[in-house]
């Protein structure tokens, strides 16, 4: 949403039946049971859309549909299922406590209750309020634009499969992006950075996989550099997989370098694309669902440095375990298909033991670990 809504009615616009069934008095109805029920006289009906609601006076009853007005007089609505119609008269079978089976006017929601804020990601349920609150149209955040170059002549010839593109166009998709530009090029400063221009007309954020590191073929940097325009954030961040990591600003627009590693790139989308993209939607992410459980080997780090391992959170016998799939490997796809959760071991720590306790974020749903096992061995 693009600004606060709040409600400019009452919701339910009046006092309402809750089921269908016979407003009455609660009066008239204390104490009636299967065995000793009361008899009323039925004087009429209400629907939803009727124009004339009756009156209800001792000893009568009114039939109500669900979202039906509640007749003047009455006070509690007896369930179609407790009465027993015979002409113009209802036995009622059960009483109910006063009030019992009616919305009240504003009950949900008053005018100037806040439905939604700055910011939130509009969810059906916010759709349908807003619309009983009494708005037809809001206003939203456009998309945001995102192009994606991948560096690599290997990629270009074909010789590898780009597995990392479709990941990142993937991951905006997820995010509520718009890809604006999803492109390949080769090993060439010159390339890489007429694609960054193209881009950078296209969108709002641009994302350069591969060639982010310091070697003769990673030219990212130097292309960005080439452009003679813009500012360098960082290049080179101390967290694991994903360390080649860099960010530039380039005519007012981000510029993020990730990993052409598929591992890699994802640690580097979750930990700087998604903020980003939130931030430029005025929100924040929603935070994973977490899980505790005891760590089947020891997952080491280099003090200084963030990793992030990926596992498999299961249940053995009541117990939550959390796997290790991989040590190393950040092009391992596999990890991130079998994975369910992720560990997170922070820069001042040398790693956790086999048997810690450890709190793992929830990607995916907890699965059984029998099913696991085959996957506890990998280095």
């Amino acid at each position: 949403s693009y600004r606060d809504y709040v409600s400019t009615v009452d919701v339910p616009p009046f006092n309402r039946s809750a089921v269908d069934g016979f407003a009455v008095a609660f009066a008239d109805t204390a104490g009636a049971s299967e065995g000793s029920p009361v008899l009323l006289r039925v004087i009429g009906s209400v629907d939803v859309d009727s124009d004339e609601v009756p009156t209800v006076h001792r000893s009568e009853a009114v039939k109500v549909s669900t979202g039906a007005p509640i007749p003047r007089g009455a006070d509690v609505v007896i369930p179609i299922e407790y009465c027993g119609v015979v002409g113009d008269r209802v036995y009622v079978y059960r009483c109910y406590p006063r009030y019992a089976n009616i919305s009240f006017r504003g009950e949900d929601l008053r005018v100037g209750d806040v439905i939604v804020r700055r910011g939130t990601k509009l969810r059906p349920w916010h759709v349908a309020a807003l619309k009983a609150s009494g708005y037809d149209e809001v206003e939203v955040f456009r998309r945001v634009r995102v192009s994606t170059i991948s560096t690599g002549s290997e990629l270009v010839r074909g010789v590898l499969p780009n597995y990392t593109l479709p990941l990142v166009v993937s991951y905006v998709a997820e995010l509520g992006g718009e890809i604006a530009l999803a492109d390949v090029v080769r090993d060439n400063v010159g390339d890489i950075a007429a694609a960054v221009e193209r881009a950078l007309q296209l969108s709002d954020v641009v994302v350069v996989t591969g060639g982010t590191s310091v070697g003769d073929r990673d030219l990212s940097p130097r292309a960005l550099e080439s452009l003679g325009r813009g500012k360098r954030l960082f290049h080179g961040v101390r967290v694991r997989p994903g360390r080649t990591c860099g960010a530039y600003v380039i005519d007012g627009k981000p510029v993020l370098l990730v990993s052409g590693l598929p591992v890699a790139a994802y640690v580097s989308l979750e930990l700087f694309l998604k903020p980003l993209l939130y931030k430029l939607y005025s929100s924040r992410p929603e935070p994973r669902p977490t899980v505790r459980g005891r760590l089947t080997r020891r997952l080491p780090n280099e003090p200084g440095f963030r990793s992030f391992y990926r596992a498999i959170a299961c249940i053995e016998g009541g117990e939550v375990l959390i796997v290790p799939l991989r040590l190393t490997g950040s092009g391992i796809l596999s990890t991130l298909i079998r994975g369910n959760a992720v560990v997170e071991v922070p820069e001042d720590s040398e790693g956790y033991d086999e048997g810690t306790e450890v709190v793992a974020a929830l990607v995916n749903p907890l699965v059984e670990c029998p099913s696991v096992k085959q996957f506890t061995t990998a280095p």
